[in-house]
C-alpha cells in the first residue's frame, strides 16, 4: 500500500466526523475545518461569558429578518439565514471549545409563533425574554436581495445583498447595538450562472445564504484563514 499523507488521514477524518456529502454541512466552512483551526484571526466582536454574573458560558441568541417586498422566490428566506447562521456560528464555536451557547432555532420558532407581532419587539427586549440569561443578540436584517444578474431578466444568476448586523450587550442597560455593520454580498463574485432549470435556482439560493452565514458568523467567533469557494 502507497504511503498516506498525514494531511489526506486527517481530511477524511473530518469529512467522517462532520457528515460531508450527506447535505447538512455549510461548504464555506471547509477551509476552516481542514486548517485544524490554526492561525486564527480574533472575532471583530467576541463572545464572552458574563464575569459580573460569574457564568461559566455565554448565551446567544440570532436572530434574523427581513425587509417587506423580496422578490416571491426569496419567500422565507430570513429564516433560512436564521437557521444557518446558527449552524455555522455553533459550529465555529465549538472548533474553538469556546464557553458559547447558542440558542437553537427550534425556541426561535417558538417565540415568533408566540408572538406574532415580533417584528415590532426591540431586539434587546427580545434577548430578555426569549431564553433566561442570555447575553449578546445578534439581530441580522437582510435590507436587500436579489439572485440574478440586474438587467438579465432572470435568465443569470449572480446574488446580490445587503444585510444589517446589530449584536447588543444584555449586560449593559442601553438599548444601543455595541456592534453594528451593513454588509454587501456579490456571489459568485465577478461572474454568472446561466439559469437551466427551477432546481438549480434553489440550490443556488441555498449556496447564497451559506455564504452570507459564513461571512457573518466570522465577525463573533475567531476563524482561520480561508480562501473564497466561489
Amino acid at each position: 500500500m502507497g504511503r498516506v499523507s498525514r494531511r489526506g488521514v486527517l481530511i477524511g477524518l473530518g469529512l467522517a466526523a462532520t457528515g460531508l456529502g450527506c447535505g447538512g454541512m455549510n461548504p464555506f466552512l471547509l477551509p476552516y475545518i481542514f486548517s485544524g483551526g490554526q492561525t486564527k484571526t480574533p472575532a471583530e466582536f467576541p463572545l464572552k461569558p458574563n464575569e459580573k454574573e460569574k457564568r461559566k458560558e455565554a448565551k446567544v441568541v440570532v436572530f434574523v429578518s427581513s425587509k417587506v417586498g423580496l422578490q416571491p422566490d426569496l419567500a422565507g428566506v430570513d429564516r433560512m439565514l436564521n437557521a444557518e447562521l446558527i449552524q455555522v456560528l455553533d459550529a465555529r464555536i465549538k472548533e474553538n471549545e469556546a464557553k458559547v451557547q447558542v440558542l437553537k432555532m427550534p425556541r426561535i420558532d417558538e417565540f415568533k409563533s408566540e408572538n406574532p407581532n415580533w417584528r415590532s419587539v426591540h431586539p434587546y427586549d427580545i434577548g430578555k425574554t426569549i431564553a433566561e440569561n442570555t447575553d449578546y443578540v445578534i439581530d441580522v436584517e437582510i435590507l436587500e436581495m436579489d439572485l440574478y444578474k440586474p438587467g438579465s431578466r432572470g435568465q443569470w444568476l449572480q446574488g446580490h445583498a445587503t444585510v444589517g448586523v446589530n449584536a447588543y450587550d444584555l449586560a449593559k442597560p442601553i438599548k444601543e447595538p455595541a456592534y453594528k455593520q451593513d454588509f454587501t454580498f456579490e456571489y459568485p463574485q465577478g461572474r454568472e450562472l446561466e439559469v437551466e432549470t427551477k432546481a438549480q435556482v434553489s440550490a443556488f439560493r441555498m449556496k447564497f445564504i451559506q455564504r452570507i452565514a459564513s461571512d457573518i458568523s466570522i465577525k463573533f467567533a475567531d476563524t482561520s484563514p480561508q480562501r473564497r469557494m466561489d
